[in-house]
């Protein structure tokens, strides 16, 4: 197993109790592996990453924190694509888990960066918000 998806596969065991620091890292997955996109006039988010132990993690969590059905997708490699992806889709309200999580304003406006709550939270939410990013599009 290669660096990466080791450290990757370890730190998506990882159990991490306090929901500030669970919902941080939920924020920083979908913000660098996640992408919102209108589908039949409703917003869906997305979160494309390169581990299945990471796709059921951020399952759990988007479920467990804030009680939204998603569905897993695995893509195949093939062309371009180096190993197998696997997306992690919320298709019903994609619009409220945007806006729980800070994709989006309280108008529907795509927001840029991090929520305040990450931002400016303690030791915990920036630890989790560095290994929400790291399991999203890290690499070593």
């Amino acid at each position: 197993m290669a660096m990466t998806a080791a450290v990757k596969d370890e730190l998506s065991r990882l159990s991490v109790t306090r929901p500030g620091p669970r919902r941080s890292e939920v924020s920083a997955m979908l913000r660098f592996a996640g992408g919102l996109h209108i589908v039949a006039g409703r917003v869906v988010v997305e979160a494309e990453v390169d581990t299945g132990s990471v796709a059921r993690r951020l399952r759990r969590e988007v479920h467990d924190l804030y009680g939204h059905q998603s569905d897993v997708h695995m893509i195949t490699s093939g062309g371009l694509r180096k190993g197998t992806r696997y997306v992690v889709r919320v298709v019903n309200d994609g619009e409220g888990l945007a806006r729980q999580t800070g994709l989006i304003d309280q108008r529907g406006r795509p927001v840029r960066g991090l929520p305040a709550a990450v931002v400016s939270g303690g030791l915990a939410d920036a630890e989790a918000a560095w290994r929400g990013a790291f399991l999203a599009h890290g690499s070593l």
